[in-house]
């Protein structure tokens, strides 16, 4: 058994495929793991999964009998999804970090919220709030309306979640049946997308970037969404950057919390001569000059128990692909998750 892996493992992998191993009841050895492309000319006959971000039609020509390709992450907009499909091979992604990317939904809920950031920023230079000075309250969260746009694994934690805090729940999916739509107060369905937003005072973002969803929010929505809280961890694209900015600016929306972003640094970051990062702004749009956002670095999935759980969930996928067996979240290629 051999496996490709395309992007940098964490360290220690060898430790996450022994517990993936244990977990998958595999006695065999480890697998061979190749990391250099190069190497597939002499190896690519005993690979079986290639654990990889992206895949090229020369990558997948070269390992012949190859089983599945797994992303290592929960978001699979950066495959090539028609080459897939022409070569006739599965794709798998890992959920291994749902627990805590809806932890950080919630944790930019509450920053927004609570004014955690700006309070701070004030309160450094011994300017007070609150009962100090009585002026305008913090948002309580308990018996909100929180809206939830996907309810996938993600969604589904975060709706548990809220529902621990009295929160009202509401989902909006594809369609409103099945799974989680009894769970949530009112599951509304694609075409009720201005009624969902309308109800939510806060609206949180989950999907994932395929052609029906590129900037599924955008001036419209925001302006149905007018005095209420944007939240998104989904991917960027989903959201149309200029508008949102735009009802950031003007006070449509109260605020924002934003993890997912239009511009990214190269991978492996760039540095300058003392080793320092080259900055790299993370959109097009100043939202960074204004006061109602709070900004993340695409960091809602990346915690110490979750590096683990992306890669353990993908290591146990490629032991069942090798035993002939089904892998679990499988993506439809056609709708692209």
């Amino acid at each position: 058994m051999a496996v490709y892996i395309g992007i940098v493992p964490p360290v220690g992998w060898e430790h996450v495929w022994d517990e993936a191993a244990r977990r998958a009841s595999y006695t065999g050895p480890r697998p061979q793991v190749i990391m250099d492309a190069t190497e597939l000319a002499r190896h690519g006959g005993n690979i079986g999964a290639l654990v990889t971000r992206t895949v090229t039609p020369e990558l997948l020509a070269a390992a012949p009998h190859l089983r599945l390709v797994q992303v290592p992450f929960a978001g699979v907009d950066s495959m090539d999804l028609t080459t897939l499909k022409r070569a006739g091979v599965p794709l798998a992604n890992s959920h291994g970090n749902r627990e805590v990317t809806a932890e950080h939904a919630i944790a930019l809920m509450f920053a927004l919220a609570r004014r955690i950031i700006p309070y701070d920023r004030d309160l450094r230079q011994g300017i007070w709030h609150g009962f100090a000075t009585m002026d305008e309250p913090v948002v309580g969260l308990f018996g909100k309306t929180v809206g939830i746009a996907g309810l996938g694994n993600i969604g589904a934690h975060i709706l548990r979640v809220c529902r621990a805090m009295d929160m009202r729940v509401l989902g909006l999916k594809r369609t409103p049946g099945g799974a989680c739509s009894d769970l949530v107060d009112r599951a509304y369905g694609s075409d009720e997308k201005m009624e969902f937003l309308r109800a939510s005072d806060f609206v949180i973002d989950v999907l994932p970037l395929t052609a029906e969803t590129e900037k599924f929010f955008g001036r419209a929505e925001f302006e149905a969404m007018r005095g209420h809280w944007f939240i998104n961890i989904g991917r960027g694209r989903t959201v149309d950057e200029k508008a949102l900015y735009d009802a950031l600016k003007d006070g449509t929306l109260a605020g924002a919390g934003i993890d997912p972003w239009w511009v990214y640094p190269a991978s492996p970051v760039t540095r300058d001569a003392t080793g320092a990062m080259i900055p790299v702004l993370p959109a097009h749009q100043p939202f960074w000059e204004l006061p109602n956002v709070v900004m993340s670095p695409h960091t809602g999935g990346f915690a110490d128990v979750s590096v683990e759980g992306l890669w353990g969930e993908s290591f146990e996928n490629a032991i069942r692909a090798d035993r002939g067996e089904t892998p679990r979240n499988l993506v439809d290629l056609e709708r692209g998750y």
